[in-house]
């Protein structure tokens, strides 16, 4: 990186930030994705408990997009050492997190972040592929008008998945509605990199319905006591027709043998495959 991005990056854009850098923390844990999962709402709502920060937005895309910028770039967006210890003082622990969620899709970004914390701790949020692959192309064409029908464009893409073969990867060029979903081939380089218990990985169908559970469990994988979430956002909730029937059964069929593959993964089961 030259000087001059390195000035324009540290400097106009952190400012004092960028300065005190050194002095400012880590995160303690990442929420990794899955994108249209409900990690919106975790970034916004995780913080009200008491031993919660949050980095000073979201998807920052430090330990994929902006490795290069460096680690003092990157404590710039959290809090204080001084105020962490200032609350670790008054409540007994205080966390920080960084939410992004095209952190899971490829393995250099993994690297990074045990290069940087090795012992980091991971939550992912996964929702049924079909549901989250829907979600997102009717985001995409509420922001973008004549954007194709969904049963042309998924089809197109699981064409071109059969092509690649053995070959996986999530080109950030692209939609990718369905290799989004393909949740296993994400998340393995994970769980090669980082000890099975540093890895949570929670449905956004079970948080939609019961809230307060899957905070609950957020906060034991984190070793925080319970804490009820009063102002619980749903954020960028979407509102569009049903799927068909009839697409909905093929997108099913497709993506089984992938949700077997990711159930023993991660040693649990969702009701993805009905």
């Amino acid at each position: 990186m030259s000087f001059y991005s390195f000035a324009y990056h540290q400097l106009l854009k952190r400012h004092f930030f960028a300065i005190t850098g050194p002095n400012r923390v880590l995160p303690d844990f990442l929420i990794i994705g899955a994108k249209r999962c409900g990690t919106t709402s975790l970034f916004t709502n995780l913080p009200e408990h008491p031993s919660i920060t949050n980095s000073h937005h979201d998807n920052m895309g430090f330990f994929n997009d902006n490795f290069h910028l460096g680690v003092n770039w990157y404590k710039s967006f959290f809090i204080t050492k001084s105020h962490k210890k200032k609350i670790e003082k008054e409540i007994g622990e205080c966390l920080s997190f960084d939410t992004t969620t095209t952190y899971m899709e490829n393995r250099t970004t993994a690297e990074n972040v045990k290069k940087i914390k090795s012992d980091m701790k991971i939550i992912v949020m996964l929702r049924n592929p079909v549901d989250r692959a829907y979600s997102q192309f009717n985001r995409t064409k509420k922001d973008n008008v004549g954007v194709g029908k969904f049963e042309d464009i998924i089809k197109e893409e699981i064409n071109e998945l059969v092509n690649e073969k053995n070959s996986f990867k999530i080109a950030r060029n692209k939609s990718n509605y369905i290799k989004k979903g393909i949740y296993y081939e994400q998340l393995k380089p994970w769980f090669e990199l980082f000890p099975r218990e540093n890895i949570g990985v929670f449905p956004t169908e079970e948080f939609k319905i019961d809230s307060k559970k899957i905070y609950n469990e957020i906060f034991d994988f984190l070793n925080l006591p319970h804490f009820t979430i009063k102002n619980n956002r749903i954020m960028e909730k979407g509102d569009y027709s049903p799927m068909k029937k009839e697409l909905r059964d093929y997108l099913t069929d497709f993506y089984k043998e992938h949700n077997e593959k990711l159930f023993k993964l991660i040693g649990k089961e969702f009701e993805w495959n009905t």
